[in-house]
């Protein structure tokens, strides 16, 4: 196959041109938030019960978000769609996290640094993907079912490539990339979803690719020990475990509930490493070689 730029296929997607593209101006862009009104209607949204997100449905890249995602996660007036808001999710993210969305990430670009191709899905604000082309990956593509999300990573990122699509319908050929990571994606899934995303990793992952997989643990859900409340890593633990019964995530306990290494080897995949420990439990992967002296998928 001939290449394009940047080591891209003549069989990958084109990415838009995000830095020109008009995207809606939805009604959390309009929140005035230097005025008591916009104020208030700000705070009643993040208090409130979340609710579907508000689009025009008839932009070309809002009709391929699937309806699972169109809810305001996190508590996010409208959820993932809107500069501002997501604009300040992106950056207010790490903070919450307390710093550990970060050691992760660079915990997963180091482990695949020496891959040629990486793909990662639900990239977000793209920080994963800079993270894995700083880490030394020749090319790297991050895809989203935000458009806004991906404005700003691409905005952000320009050294890496980014489209839209979800993870269980990827636009990629097969073999296409050495490694694919995800960070706090399948718990926003439907498990349905997951594996059809597991699916379609497994197929466009060459032989022996990896998949590198953080997500929320289900330790921070746990009772916290009150006669430890001098130590340091208790107050850690009260601290992730309002925010996760605080934040809006409506397939988490379904994600809590599966079998994670029975879902991944049924997959495809075997398990490499795995470290659980509060807030995030990371797994690393490999394709599978098939029964037969092949590779599975």
């Amino acid at each position: 196959m001939t290449s394009n730029c940047r080591g891209a296929l003549a069989s990958d997607p084109v990415p838009p041109d995000w830095a020109n593209m008009e995207l809606e101006t939805t009604w959390a862009d309009e929140l005035r938030l230097n005025r008591p009104g916009g104020l208030y209607r700000f705070f009643r949204s993040l208090l409130s019960c979340p609710k579907q997100v508000q689009l025009d449905r008839s932009h070309p890249l809002i009709r391929t978000i699937p309806k699972y995602a169109l809810q305001e996660f996190h508590n996010l007036p409208n959820g993932n769609y809107s500069r501002r808001i997501s604009r300040g999710y992106i950056t207010g993210f790490d903070k919450a996290m307390l710093g550990c969305m970060t050691q992760q990430r660079k915990i997963m670009a180091e482990s695949v640094g020496d891959a040629r191709a990486v793909l990662d899905i639900g990239t977000g604000g793209g920080k994963l993907a800079w993270a894995l082309h700083q880490a030394g990956a020749e090319e790297v593509w991050g895809v989203d079912v935000s458009p806004y999300l991906l404005q700003h990573a691409a905005q952000d990122y320009p050294q890496v490539q980014f489209y839209q699509a979800c993870a269980e319908s990827l636009p990629f050929s097969n073999q296409r990339f050495d490694a694919v990571t995800a960070c706090f994606l399948f718990h926003e899934m439907p498990p349905k979803y997951i594996r059809q995303a597991l699916s379609e990793v497994k197929r466009v992952l060459r032989p022996g690719g990896r998949l590198l997989v953080a997500e929320p643990s289900a330790r921070q859900l746990a009772p916290v020990c009150w006669k430890r409340l001098w130590q340091k890593q208790a107050w850690r633990h009260i601290y992730f475990k309002v925010m996760a019964l605080r934040m809006h995530e409506p397939f988490i306990n379904a994600w809590h509930e599966l079998d994670k290494q029975a879902l991944f080897y049924e997959a495809g995949f075997d398990l490499e490493s795995h470290s659980d420990a509060i807030p995030i439990n990371y797994y690393s992967l490999k394709k599978r070689p098939s029964a037969h002296g092949g590779v599975v998928g």
